[in-house]
């Protein structure tokens, strides 16, 4: 896209689109998911091993200064997890997400299922962005990942998934993945890569992430997460403009035991949307077991 036609998205009545366009892209690469949901991909949401209590809880808060003029997104948000038996995890969340002059509330479901020793499966529902191909966030999404861990490789873990985002016609989003995480001694790898399409317009785009953590379950995680990629949708406009940009983000994130069954965890990320704008956040949580 030549400058001129960021200049003009910058006038009053195509901000709002291009703003809306460009948060589209964000989510169809997977590098700004749903904030109150642990998704595959973010290692030390989800420590290793599972706590011993049946219930956990997080609260948290967030803020995001978006440059080019786009003000502070902020808000906070609530995740409830039950383990339901030693092979089901079910939980909820509910996030408010606010920018100048709007608030959206969000809300979602996941379920965890350990089918076998060595086979298990990850399904997320969310959602609550209105009816308009304008919107920030979409009506609807689901994620569904596949984990299968390696007979024979202690440690080694292999997914696969399915992401698929619904906002008013005709924008929808689809992005599949794959990858693998590692366990050695107190370290944890992770490796992912995303094969996105957006429509309308059927534009495909590839983005990879990886990441790095250290710690113990029950003192502290502490890790490096770094991603990047290509991502293409088409405008919508009285002539439709293809879109392409490349986006790098990175966060660090430090996950605290104060005592042995609550902490806190601090994270901070880093996102460059080239041409577009970037992105400085931060986020607070605190957590509790019972």
């Amino acid at each position: 896209m030549d400058q001129d036609s960021l200049n003009n998205a910058r006038k009053p009545g195509g901000r709002a689109k291009w703003a809306r366009h460009i948060a589209l892209a964000i989510v169809a690469a997977s590098l700004f998911p749903f904030p109150a949901l642990a998704q595959e991909g973010t290692p030390g949401t989800s420590p290793p091993d599972a706590a011993p209590r049946r219930f956990h809880l997080e609260v948290g808060s967030f803020d995001n200064a978006v440059s080019n003029r786009f003000g502070h997104w902020w808000g906070s948000g609530l995740s409830l997890s039950y383990k339901w038996s030693e092979r089901v995890t079910a939980s909820g969340q509910i996030l408010a997400q606010r920018r100048p002059g709007e608030t959206q509330p969000l809300l979602g479901a996941s379920t965890l299922i350990q089918w076998s020793d060595w086979f298990y499966t990850d399904f997320a529902l969310s959602g609550g962005g209105p009816n308009d191909s304008a919107a920030f966030f979409p009506r609807v999404r689901y994620d569904w990942t596949a984990n299968f861990k390696v007979p024979g490789a202690p440690g080694l873990i292999l997914n696969a998934g399915l992401t698929k985002l619904y906002f008013g016609d005709p924008i929808r989003g689809r992005v599949v993945r794959t990858g693998a995480v590692y366990y050695w001694k107190r370290l944890v790898f992770q490796g992912t890569l995303y094969w996105n399409s957006s429509q309308p317009g059927n534009h495909a785009s590839k983005s990879v992430n990886g990441a790095a953590q250290y710690g113990q379950e029950g003192r502290y995680w502490m890790g490096l997460v770094a991603g990047g990629g290509r991502e293409a949708w088409q405008t919508l406009a009285l002539t439709p403009q293809d879109v392409e940009f490349t986006s790098y983000s990175t966060s660090a994130f430090f996950r605290k035991w104060l005592a042995p069954n609550y902490g806190v965890v601090a994270s901070y990320g880093y996102s460059v949307k080239r041409a577009a704008y970037r992105i400085h956040g931060l986020e607070f949580k605190f957590f509790l077991d019972f």
